[in-house]
């Protein structure tokens, strides 16, 4: 999908499903940057993923990971601490497990929790704790971009409101996140309406909207709602 300056829709139901080599799952790419890139060198990468049987996360040396769980039960990570170490990200004190030592850790995820972010080289394999699951998917390329993947509830009218940035010529130190912006997702956990240019366009589950710098967004539901937020910055 080539990307410009307006709101973008991208339907969850046109998106392919990739089946896992391992037969444990399935994948749906949503968006990857460059367009014409592959799993093996990307800037960042959005895709909500099926998961039916337990095993191993594939690896992604040289990407930053957040994973939030979206149906089902709910799985329970066992992750290979390699480097011995935590570090807290700079998503509100989210874990980021880096590892060093021999330990393992362990790490619940249900519909309810926030972003898990982890770094693609740790080695973490996941069980299921009850009925298959439905996640979303957030890399980066570290030191390249950074995300911020946020749960949201609404009801009734959401609006997102962005400022056309127009100021070019802004230092490096005085440059905000919205300067640094590269583009800001919103994932519909559920089924809403959304108001564009006059129209009113149907929303279903998992559908993602790209917003870039300048233009609003109008959501309106009749029932209590979920959004997920991510927001892409340049390093």
């Amino acid at each position: 999908m080539t990307l410009n300056k307006q709101a973008q829709l991208i339907r969850y139901q046109d998106c392919p499903s990739t089946p896992w080599k391992n037969g444990g799952g399935s994948t749906k790419q949503l968006l990857i940057s460059p367009a014409t890139a592959d799993l093996t060198e990307f800037d960042y990468r959005i895709s909500i993923a099926s998961i039916g049987s337990n095993g191993p996360f594939s690896l992604f040396n040289g990407m930053d990971r957040q994973l939030v769980i979206l149906e089902g039960d709910g799985v329970q990570l066992s992750i290979d601490n390699h480097e011995g170490e935590k570090q807290i990200n700079d998503l509100g004190g989210e874990e980021r497990i880096l590892g060093d030592t021999d330990t393992t850790e362990y790490k619940r995820l249900t519909p309810i929790d926030s972003a898990f972010c982890f770094a693609g080289e740790t080695s973490i394999t996941s069980q299921l704790l009850g009925n298959n699951v439905i996640d979303f998917n957030v890399m980066t390329k570290r030191g390249v971009f950074k995300a911020h993947t946020q749960r949201l509830n609404f009801d009734g009218i959401f609006i997102e409101e962005h400022a056309a940035i127009t100021n070019n010529n802004k230092s490096e130190h005085h440059k905000t996140e919205a300067d640094a912006t590269i583009i800001q997702l919103l994932c519909c956990l559920d089924t809403m309406t959304w108001q564009h240019n006059g129209k009113i366009i149907k929303i279903m589950p998992y559908d993602m909207l790209i917003i870039r710098p300048g233009e609003d967004i109008k959501l309106v539901t009749t029932t209590p709602s979920r959004l997920l937020s991510v927001t892409i910055t340049a390093c």
